[in-house]
């Protein structure tokens, strides 16, 4: 597939692939195989949502829909623990302050951080807001199918 490039990494894979909305489905399809693999069905949907709304942002908010814009992606699961980073290459964001900020109900976006945060046992932002790191504890999960 143009512009999605996946490698394969000891316990999961990293992608990189052009900034589009289109390849967002093919990441966390690629994720949900390996899960299924990996036995984590009872946080499917927080790990997939999850993935969704970080890749989401980093297209939309980090590269600003730019297709010659690259979003790194990596995915990996060991010991019952999944980890993930989400990297753009965008000029990044106060994201202190987006995680205090809450979305009006009648909005129809401005909910992906939230999301994220619901969902995840931890994230942490670096390089100004560009690179976002989530772990999910599927034993611990918020969620479940």
């Amino acid at each position: 597939m143009d512009g999605f490039y996946l490698t394969p990494l000891p316990h999961g894979f990293e992608v990189r692939m052009n900034a589009s909305l289109a390849l967002v489905d093919t990441a966390v399809e690629e994720a949900r195989t390996l899960c299924m693999q990996k036995g984590i069905e009872n946080s499917l949907f927080a790990t997939l949502i999850t993935i969704r709304e970080g890749l989401t942002n980093a297209v939309r908010h980090g590269s600003i829909l730019d297709k010659t814009a690259w979003i790194r992606f990596s995915f990996c699961v060991e010991n019952q623990v999944i980890q993930m980073e989400f990297e753009d290459q965008g000029p990044g964001f106060d994201w202190k302050k987006a995680l205090e900020t809450t979305a009006a109900p009648e909005s129809e976006s401005g909910r992906g951080l939230q999301i994220i945060r619901l969902y995840s046992h931890s994230m942490a932002y670096s390089k100004n807001g560009r690179l976002l790191h989530v772990t999910i504890c599927p034993s611990n999960a918020f969620h479940s199918d």
